[in-house]
């Protein structure tokens, strides 16, 4: 059975790489392993990228020999190895246009891709994911949906991803909650994932957060009496305003979030601003950084009665600690972990920061 092929040399950097590839490996590399990516096809993928404008065909290049694996798998009866093989796909695909803004119409083909794939293979996730489609106003938000094995109406978590992620990347992070017998409903909300192309950013994200909520007491194998809320990064900000204005929301967690998207704005990575201006539907970064003034916390945070969950890394070169300082002073019922040296979303400390997450909000919804 073919494999991808790494080569002789994977190596994750090069000396012709240029400043945008060079960003991306320092900001990112370890949420890429973290999130699902095998560190050889991350090494490999990257050894054959020295300017940006090839990031997305490199990586797409990894995603297909993955799904010419997944091909030859099914053709041979080996649907556990297809299962793999489409979901690891579905990644590269993912990664490969998560920040790259250069040509939209490659990156949405990579976005299809992305959740096609990734239905092939969710099926043998443990537990297995459910593709739902919750209304929201005139579109539907397409969502996972899984539930812990063994559990009868059991509490939900509301999984929100940040700016440049999806519904997909964040199940790595599923898997902790579900361990602790917590359904989880991973979210593409306006500006992400499925929903990107259909809806811009919602700067009030309490509207569509209202939504899933409502989506979630008309089912009658999920306990909407004990629902929380978990955001990474763009998401943290949603968790909070979430926290803030909907009703039921019993316990929330910001991991990474900002509380300013207008604010640091010239210290983001320029790919992060522009992934901001692009999904935010402006036409160019000076609308953006226009746009990112409306996205900010202020007024939000005295709303707050629930018990709040804050992590955030010391050296978070994306959203300075600062923000999570700032947030933790203006909500009474929050707690503030901040792991020292840890980057943006603590993805190089995932055992100690997702555990955490998880036996916080087990212990609250439990």
């Amino acid at each position: 059975m073919a494999a991808p092929d790494h080569g002789a040399d994977s190596r994750a950097s090069h000396p012709q790489q240029d400043e945008r590839v060079r960003i991306a490996v320092s900001h990112w590399a370890p949420r890429f392993v973290a999130n699902g990516v095998d560190l050889s096809d991350f090494n490999a993928t990257l050894s054959r990228i020295q300017t940006w404008d090839q990031w997305l065909a490199e990586w797409a290049k990894t995603a297909r020999e993955y799904e010419d694996l997944a091909h030859e798998a099914e053709a041979r009866g080996r649907s556990l190895t297809a299962a793999e093989a489409w979901r690891r796909a579905a990644l590269c695909w993912h990664f490969g246009k998560f920040v790259f803004m250069e040509d939209p119409d490659r990156a949405l083909a990579a976005q299809r891709r992305l959740a096609e794939d990734y239905q092939k293979g969710m099926w043998a996730l443990e537990p297995p994911a459910e593709r739902v489609a919750i209304p929201y106003g005139d579109i539907q938000m397409a969502a996972l949906l899984r539930l812990p094995t063994g559990g009868q109406r059991p509490a939900v978590v509301i999984m929100l991803p940040g700016l440049d992620s999806t519904k997909e990347e964040i199940q790595t992070t599923a898997d902790r909650f579900l361990q602790r017998g917590l359904a989880t409903l991973a979210v593409d909300g306006p500006g992400q994932g499925e929903t990107e192309a259909l809806l811009p950013i919602e700067p009030a994200y309490e509207h569509a957060a209202r939504a899933v909520m409502e989506w979630i007491t008309g089912r009658d194998d999920l306990d909407h009496e004990r629902a929380g809320v978990f955001g990474v990064s763009l998401g943290g900000y949603y968790a909070v305003r979430a926290a803030a204005f909907v009703p039921g929301i019993k316990a929330a967690v910001d991991l990474a979030g900002l509380y300013s998207m207008a604010e640091h704005w010239d210290e983001r990575p320029p790919m992060t601003r522009a992934t901001f201006t692009r999904r935010s539907g402006a036409a160019d970064e000076a609308e953006g950084r226009v746009r990112a003034q409306v996205m900010t916390l202020a007024g939000a945070t005295a709303h707050v009665r629930c018990p709040l969950l804050i992590v955030h890394g010391t050296r978070d070169t994306i959203v300075p600690v600062s923000d999570a300082q700032r947030i933790h002073a203006e909500i009474p019922s929050s707690e503030l972990t901040a792991f020292e040296g840890s980057n943006h979303g603590c993805t190089d400390r995932v055992c100690a920061s997702r555990s955490l997450m998880a036996d916080w909000l087990a212990e609250r919804l439990g």
